[in-house]
């Protein structure tokens, strides 16, 4: 695990090594334990190294058999040890015993289609200096991040965070008004967007391509299967689903440093530690956190029953920190606006196990893949005509607001299943007509469209034909899941140094995942149903049947109590807030939730950090 960064531009004779450093020095929480560069003429490559495999030999950059291909990779390669067999087969000469290798090599043999052979977490640089073009690629699910700004004269930069890129000039970090939207609509910013009109992040499972000659491309080089296959009953689905996970947690548990587990308790979390146990030779190092005084984020008793089952050497961590304090230092380090509650307990949990591991695996992605969310079982949208469902979701919606479950009843009223995915799943803090009356009218006419709907269009067209639960899993496979829990997952533990890796993710798993007919997923309105029935035997009961328990951050409470200072400056005269919003309705907002009247926890967690965001890195 790594951070990568650099820089392309053909007008340039050679880079400036200040520069490259400056960035790279950014990423020094990513990699701890070494850093390397590489500069020739219109290319400049640097890394940060958090050394897990090939503690010896595996420094970065890593180059080919001549030295005229070289790469800086950030993740792991889980089936390199096959593409090393198959490499050296042809005749390829290898120096080192590192994943990173297979990379070099496999672009000489393979080309551009290099990423296509991969199965594992990875967002790399390759340049070919024979052919004096880069080539940037990221894996499959987005599990790993990559970002990259236009730079003037046809170059770019890239970096695996925004804040590498802020050392170079000339790109433009104007706010983008559709990002922000987003934000403002689900607490997140999706690929490719980010908050910058002049940066993006590259999409899962997409490459990016510039050189002499080549104008710059980005195109995907896999997609989701999701084609039903319906040759397999349910007992040869069950046993496919319980061999190909576990084969995914025996690759995913090759390392040469201390690894360990997450384990909250949950179905998904427990699976992989059960499936670690029966695999490791000595018990299994499991870790899971208490908040004392948060009892919806305490699944500690679950935790320590699963411990106990399989013999884990099990960690209890007990945070007792100062919210507000503890959260300050988390928003300083997020690079644009990003307001999952979960990411603050996550960091917390990750900066202390990282004292005992370098590495977790954890349960990452099982909702996605298995239809675990409460909104596969929404019932579809009532069949009235679109004159009636629109006025009616308006009025549904300003009775609702600061309301539980608004989301679920508004979805009745979607006269589509555009309008429910985009404006009920997705939109989770705020919906495209609340939005319209906080805008500043200024504000509002730079947007040209509303997020999300605007942004799903290629999307919502490739899988129309799709049955309805599968529709709704693509997208959160190619939106919510890469735009925000892989995000969380991946900022809270690399802050700490530690690598989190996801065998759900593993490519042989979604690819398996995404055949298995809905019906198999959700059954009698049981979620997961055919992942709970696979390793009902591996779980305890208690366990295996426990409902989905979300990760329940008392963000309403914190903003009557600890956080209130913060979002009363965020709220005051001058406030960079008013740039975007009307100050009026925010702060009645503001002021029915300090009252108790309405719960506005989500609407008013987004605003804070959108502020303090803008106040503390954008300046």
């Amino acid at each position: 695990m790594c951070g990568i960064c650099g820089i392309y531009n053909p007008n340039y004779r050679s880079v400036d090594r200040n520069l490259l450093q400056s960035m790279n020095s950014t990423l020094t929480h990513r990699g701890p334990d070494g850093e390397g560069y590489f500069a020739n003429g219109p290319v400049a490559l640097a890394m940060r190294r958090l050394a897990i495999i090939d503690l010896q030999t595996g420094n970065q950059p890593i180059f080919n058999e001549n030295r005229s291909i070289v790469v800086v990779f950030n993740g792991e390669i889980y089936n390199y040890r096959e593409l090393r067999t198959r490499l050296e087969h042809k005749g390829h000469r290898f120096y080192t015993q590192s994943d990173t290798e297979v990379l070099v090599h496999g672009y000489e043999e393979w080309g551009d289609d290099l990423p296509r052979y991969l199965n594992g977490m990875f967002a790399f640089a390759l340049w070919d200096g024979n052919r004096r073009r880069l080539l940037l690629a990221r894996d499959h699910l987005g599990i790993k991040p990559l970002y990259y700004a236009f730079l003037p004269g046809g170059g770019l930069a890239f970096a695996s965070e925004l804040k590498a890129l802020f050392p170079v000039e000339r790109w433009s970090r104007a706010v983008d008004p559709l990002a922000l939207d987003w934000f403002l609509a689900t607490r997140y910013i999706p690929a490719p967007r980010t908050i910058y009109l002049g940066a993006r992040k590259l999409p899962q499972a997409h490459r990016l391509v510039v050189g002499d000659g080549e104008p710059l491309r980005v195109e995907c080089y896999w997609d989701f299967p999701f084609v039903p296959d319906e040759s397999s009953d349910l007992q040869t689905w069950s046993e496919r689903l319980r061999q190909t996970l576990a084969s995914a947690v025996h690759r995913q548990m090759m390392a040469e440093v201390p690894l360990g587990a997450f384990l909250s308790g949950g179905i998904d979390s427990s699976i992989v530690v059960g499936l670690m146990a029966q695999m490791a030779t000595k018990p299994v190092r499991t870790f899971s956190v208490a908040f004392p005084g948060w009892p919806g984020l305490d699944e500690s008793v679950y935790a320590r029953q699963v411990a106990e089952r399989f013999g884990t050497a099990h960690t209890e961590i007990t945070v007792e920190a100062d919210v507000a304090q503890e959260w300050l230092a988390l928003v300083r380090r997020l690079d644009e606006p990003f307001a999952d509650p979960a990411t603050l307990p996550t960091w917390l949990m990750a900066r202390e196990t990282r004292r005992y591991v370098t590495v977790v695996l954890t349960g990452e992605g099982a909702d996605e893949l298995f239809q675990g969310y409460g909104w596969y079982g929404w019932p579809r949208p009532l069949p009235l005509p679109t004159f009636l469902t629109r006025p009616l979701r308006r009025i549904a919606q300003e009775f609702l607001a600061g309301r539980r479950g608004r989301h679920r009843i508004t979805a009745h009223l979607a006269h589509d299943f555009s309008t429910l995915y985009a404006e009920s799943v997705l939109s989770s803090v705020t919906q495209a007509e609340e939005r319209l009356r906080l805008y500043r009218p200024d504000w509002l006419a730079r947007l040209t469209s509303m997020a999300p709907l605007s942004d799903l269009d290629e999307l919502l067209h490739e899988t129309a034909d799709y049955p309805w639960s599968a529709r709704m899993q693509a997208l959160d496979l190619k939106v919510w899941l890469e735009g925000d829990p892989l995000v969380k997952a991946d900022r809270a533990t690399m802050m700490a140094s530690l690598e989190a890796r996801v065998p759900f993710l593993d490519v042989k798993v979604v690819e398996l995942a995404t055949r298995i007919p809905s019906r198999w997923h959700r059954r009698d309105g049981v979620s997961k149903w055919l992942l709970r029935r696979a390793f009902s035997d591996l779980l305890p009961p208690e366990i295996s049947r426990r409902p989905k328990h979300a990760f329940e951050v008392p963000i309403g409470a914190w903003l009557r109590g600890p956080m209130r200072p913060y979002l009363e400056e965020a709220l005051a005269d001058g406030s960079p807030l008013w740039t975007v919003l009307r100050p009026e309705p925010v702060r009645t907002m503001a002021k029915s939730h300090w009252e108790g009247k309405r719960d506005f926890g989500r609407e008013l967690w987004a605003f804070l950090h959108l502020a303090m965001w803008w106040k503390n890195v954008k300046g």
